[in-house]
């Protein structure tokens, strides 16, 4: 069976400062996305994402303000994909996560990037002006921790699931710190994610109409290639009005969505988040006997583009074992 290329894109909490400063400063098809991209949103915001997203803060420190973060991950995201398209590997399929789903619509040629960037922004404007705060924790563990917690379920709901013992806990922010003590004297490996609302749970709810209202679908139109949302696990078909508050309000089903998937496959993988944090999930996800691989164009530790050749390299390879398999 032909083996097929999908482009994976992730969300909230994967996005750090100085993501892909090396190939915005080295790949001519990555920073002319990025700058054509950021005069777009600096009209929208009155500031630009490039100078906070490339400004003095280290890696190490939280970034997390919502109306820079939004645009940052979707802007990031769609100059990964165009650069790897540039180094001629086109997708079959995208497959967004989340927030992600935005970079998997632009790519897939469901609207135009500018647009959907627009899109973005005015969602997180309208989310920053009418929202509660709150968080999402990633838990190492399976879920069956939180269906047994009757502490957990009063306090949190799960957000996501990324594979059998990976799953994301959405809270308000009063809460936040219960849970993560919970978690602690349980002895349960956890992150509190640089997100500062608890999406993918019932306390967003009463922002669902300020969501749709600002986010709406734009100009949203099927085109021949396929795009896979985490919030249905199919691909994407029809887009109603609502859209866009699913892929905020539904839970993430990442490992449902990979099982789907896998049905049909085999497929390459390629993670075009800023963290790969998907080719890692997917490490745990794809099972022995699959043909299929994973690979990440980017991960925080550096050396963006001899990871984005070598992802290429891989993926054009097809066939031939992996040299660099995450």
């Amino acid at each position: 069976m032909k083996r097929q290329t999908a482009f994976l894109f992730s969300g909230q909490g994967s996005q750090y400062y100085q993501m892909g400063r090396g190939l915005y400063e080295q790949n001519p098809t990555f920073r002319s996305c990025m700058d054509r991209l950021d005069r777009v949103a600096h009209a929208l915001l009155g500031t630009s994402v490039l100078q906070a997203l490339y400004g003095p803060q280290g890696k190490a420190e939280p970034f997390a303000e919502l109306r820079l973060t939004h645009p940052a991950i979707f802007m990031l995201e769609f100059a990964l994909a165009r650069s790897v398209i540039e180094l001629g590997v086109e997708p079959d399929c995208t497959v967004g996560a989340s927030l992600g789903t935005f970079a998997a619509l632009a790519v897939a040629g469901c609207l135009p990037a500018e647009e959907a960037l627009e899109l973005v922004i005015r969602q997180a404007l309208a989310i920053e002006a009418h929202a509660g705060k709150g968080g999402i924790i990633a838990v190492l563990a399976e879920p069956r921790l939180y269906e047994d917690s009757d502490f957990l379920q009063a306090r949190a709901e799960v957000a996501g699931r990324n594979f059998a013992a990976h799953f994301l806990l959405a809270a308000p922010g009063d809460n936040l710190p219960a849970i993560e003590s919970f978690l602690a004297r349980a002895g349960v490996t956890h992150q509190l994610l640089p997100v500062q609302y608890p999406f993918h749970a019932r306390w967003i709810e009463p922002i669902r109409d300020v969501v749709i209202a600002a986010s709406g679908t734009g100009r949203l139109r099927a085109t021949a290639t396929p795009v896979i949302c985490c919030a249905s696990a199919g691909i994407v078909k029809e887009f109603p009005e609502h859209y866009f508050w699913q892929v905020a309000r539904d839970e993430i089903g990442f490992m449902r969505t990979i099982a789907q998937m896998e049905q049909s496959g085999p497929f390459d993988y390629l993670d075009l988040g800023p963290s790969g944090t998907l080719a890692t999930f997917l490490k745990y996800l794809l099972p022995k006997q699959s043909a299929s691989r994973s690979f990440a164009a980017m991960t925080p530790y550096g050396r963006d583009g001899e990871l984005l050749a070598a992802a290429v390299a891989n993926v054009r390879a097809a066939g031939v074992p992996a040299a660099m398999e995450t």
